[in-house]
């Protein structure tokens, strides 16, 4: 009896305990306590590639993204487009909230985390963002990886260099497979 008691109390107290900040996992939620500062923030400090940024408004803004959608996510986001450092941080949460009704908090995570350039939204277009929702997966499926880049570098070369394709009209007039 105690036993079963002690883990119903541990699987009630659990979720209290990591709202409250006070342990496990790493997701971020909406209308939690602000944190002083995101353990990540120096690494994504590290990665941002432009200059004569004044550094505690980057750092707020990361904080900000942290507090929203989680360090780990955060920062993938950075990586992915750092850029989003200098968007308006007040916006971040106005549009999370928007597109949470529309979707869940955990689509809406997602939707931006596969296409951080969303973060530059102002609050007032997000009402209806099935667009949105569905552009953020050709961004993802679109984004450059290694893979990608030497199959669009393969196909060019093999459009570039055949000279038959070219002279019998390309794309437009059929012009035969380009790796004949």
């Amino acid at each position: 009896f105690l036993l079963a008691l002690s883990i119903t109390i541990l699987y009630t107290a659990l979720p209290t305990v990591q709202g409250f900040g006070l342990g496990g996992g790493n997701k971020a939620r909406r209308g939690a306590a602000a944190k002083p500062s995101s353990p990540l923030l120096e690494d994504a400090l590290k990665g941002y590639p432009f200059v004569n940024d004044d550094k505690t408004k980057l750092s707020s803004t990361f904080n900000e993204l942290a507090k929203l959608y989680g360090d780990e996510e955060a920062l993938g986001m950075v990586k992915i487009e750092p850029r989003v450092l200098r968007f308006d941080a007040e916006n971040f949460e106005p549009c999370l909230e928007s597109w949470t009704e529309q979707f869940g908090l955990e689509k809406a995570q997602a939707m931006v985390k596969r296409n951080p350039g969303l973060l530059g939204v102002k609050p007032s277009l997000t009402e209806d963002a099935d667009s949105s929702m569905y552009g953020s997966y050709v961004v993802a499926a679109l984004r450059p990886s290694p893979i990608s880049l030497a199959a669009w570098g393969v196909l060019l070369l093999s459009l570039l260099g055949n000279q038959d394709f070219w002279t019998d009209g390309g794309f437009y007039n059929g012009g035969g497979s380009p790796l004949q």
